[in-house]
């Protein structure tokens, strides 16, 4: 007769399958609220617009309503600005899964609102948030540890995005991909149930019917390939170019005065009226004109316009603050981009072609690849989409240069560079698989000194002189403003700028690392540095944790290497211990 299992392992094993049904009944939550933010959608535009809508009607809706929704977010909704996923990323990496309660419901109350007015936004974005939302809110409501709460994010994320495109697998593939920076999660079959438990939802309402009716499609010509490189080599730049485009004007966006927050997404709302008046192809995600690219049902000029007016009308959109994705809109932008390309080709290939939809196929997978940086996602999702492998070679060929183009022109991926705008900063990737002795916490020392920020340049210069340091740092507790090296303190002295506040000379970006950045960039940081580095945290960018100066990396060197001789010394001492050592 087996003996019970030990008490640990009936509670571990208790846990686990709480964890697997809670996990099926978020699925089945964030499925409901996905489909009930897509039909949301669908009825508030009706209401706004109509089935004809008239140019007054076109022009005033969206700025009128970005009023309302601006208020919202200014004062009532901070949290739920833009797309929700880089949101999502940093509750998960950041705040052990803790999103407060309000902002699920926040986004799907500005999320309807914002694109069911026009702007030129995607609903998958939101629906990560609002699934994400609501999965820490269920997982805190019954008292789940910080770590299983931290768990569910990513789950609620998988199925709220399943049932809002239809595509499982592609969902599971993005939480992992996206979500969790890890595609050897270890929460890979929590998030495939909670994906196939909100699809289950989302068809049992609005059936099974596939977001896209796309024909057959296979590569008619072995030169074709040729064709799709260049449709990737199109992708990679018009990628490069969205997402340059989209940081610099929200960046302009960021430098206006705080109280005009209230005001920023009307003033995108007035850009979007006037686009909608001439292109109303461009409001809200704009699948079905999407469908007819996909169908050859759309001629050239058509489609490059399109292409052109949905980038500016998605970047102004988003930029402005309003709540809305990119997720739509980059399959939108790729669609017409390789429709487009498609159509070229067709007339001046002398070969036989596939059909132009073929190429508007592969062209939003590769526009998603460009922008999103999630190129497995893009793979499969275009899969799902089709059901038909002999697409996914020139996918994957169009695919893996327009990730290339962009990730080397655009190093920081869109999500993780919105999230620096707002001194948002996520665990390094490179940190996985590195041992926690080679990051900057291990080189850094915590004794900083800041000066006020009211000390004059003469006051901060004889500091840096009697304590011999090389930088200044300016700010109070804790909270870091800026630094001034030596050298520009001693010339503004020289200048007769001594009585000037010391404040008045910080400029540019600062300098910094993380204290879970590697080694090796630390090392290259501080070699661009005036010899001090600030280690400053990555929830809250200005608030110093330490700093790293040639004394303490040479002094933890000096340990190290202590340690090192130390080992060796012992081995000496002990040669039995040492050949076993060697052996094992």
């Amino acid at each position: 007769m087996k003996s019970p299992l030990p008490h640990a392992q009936r509670l571990r094993l208790r846990e686990n399958q709480l964890f697997l049904a809670l996990t099926i009944v978020i699925g089945v939550l964030s499925g409901l609220a996905a489909v009930l933010f897509t039909v949301a959608i669908e009825q508030t535009s009706h209401r706004f617009f109509g089935l004809a809508p008239s140019p007054l009607r076109l022009l005033l809706v969206p700025p009128l309503v970005s009023i309302v929704t601006g208020v919202l977010l200014a004062k009532v909704f901070p949290e739920v600005r833009g797309s929700g996923v880089p949101q999502t990323e940093a509750a998960y990496h950041l705040a052990n899964g803790v999103i407060p309660a309000r902002v699920p419901f926040g986004k799907f109350l500005t999320g309807v609102l914002c694109i069911g007015s026009g702007h030129s936004m995607g609903r998958e974005g939101p629906s990560v948030q609002i699934g994400a939302g609501l999965a820490s809110l269920v997982g805190r409501w019954i008292g789940l540890p910080a770590g299983r709460v931290r768990d569910l994010v990513p789950v609620g994320a998988a199925g709220a995005l399943a049932a809002a495109f239809n595509t499982p697998v592609a969902a599971v593939l993005f939480a992992l991909e996206e979500i969790i920076g890890d595609m050897n999660a270890a929460l890979l079959g929590s998030t495939v149930v909670a994906s196939v438990s909100a699809v289950i939802v989302e068809r049992s309402i609005l059936g099974n019917e596939p977001l896209f009716h796309v024909p057959v499609y296979h590569l008619v010509h072995p030169a074709e390939l040729l064709a799709y490189a260049g449709l990737g080599v199109i992708g990679g730049v018009v990628s490069l170019v969205f997402c340059r485009f989209l940081l610099a004007l929200r960046a302009g966006f960021l430098r206006l005065p705080r109280g005009t927050r209230v005001f920023q997404p009307a003033i995108g709302g007035v850009v979007i009226g006037a686009l909608l008046i001439f292109a109303p192809s461009v409001m809200g995600v704009g699948y079905e004109y999407v469908n007819q690219a996909l169908n050859g049902g759309l001629p050239l000029k058509v489609m490059m316009a399109f292409c052109l007016l949905k980038l500016v009308a998605t970047v102004v959109s988003y930029a402005s603050g309003n709540a809305g994705g990119i997720f739509a809109p980059s399959l939108y932008i790729g669609a017409m981009a390789g429709g487009a390309v498609g159509l070229i080709v067709r007339s001046v290939a002398p070969f036989p072609t596939a059909d132009p939809g073929a190429y508007a196929l592969v062209g939003m997978g590769t526009l998603f690849a460009g922008i999103i940086r999630a190129p497995m996602t893009s793979v499969f999702m275009i899969f799902e989409i089709t059901q038909d492998y002999q697409i996914l070679v020139p996918l994957m060929v169009a695919n893996l240069l327009s990730f290339v183009i962009s990730r080397r022109f655009q190093p920081v991926p869109v999500y993780h560079a919105l999230l620096h705008q707002d001194d948002v900063h996520l665990p390094v990737q490179a940190l996985r698989g590195r041992k926690a002795v080679r990051t900057a916490r291990r080189l850094m020392r915590e004794d900083a000194v800041l000066l006020p920020s009211d000390t004059t340049v003469s006051e901060a210069y004889q500091w840096v002189v009697d304590n011999s340091r090389p930088v200044c740092l300016i700010g109070a507790d804790r909270q870091l403003v800026g630094s001034i090296p030596r050298e520009r303190l001693e010339e503004a002295v020289r200048d007769g700028k001594g009585g000037n506040r010391v404040d008045s000379m910080v400029e540019g970006e600062l300098l910094h690392v993380h204290p879970d950045h590697p080694i090796d960039v630390v090392l290259e940081r501080f070699e661009q540095s005036p010899g001090l580095l600030p280690v400053v945290s990555r929830s809250e960018a200005r608030v110093l944790e330490g700093v790293i100066t040639l004394e303490s990396i040479m002094s933890a060197v000096d340990r190290r290497t202590r340690k090192e001789v130390e080992a060796v010394a012992s081995a000496s001492r002990d040669p039995q211990r040492a050949a076993t050592n060697r052996s094992g």
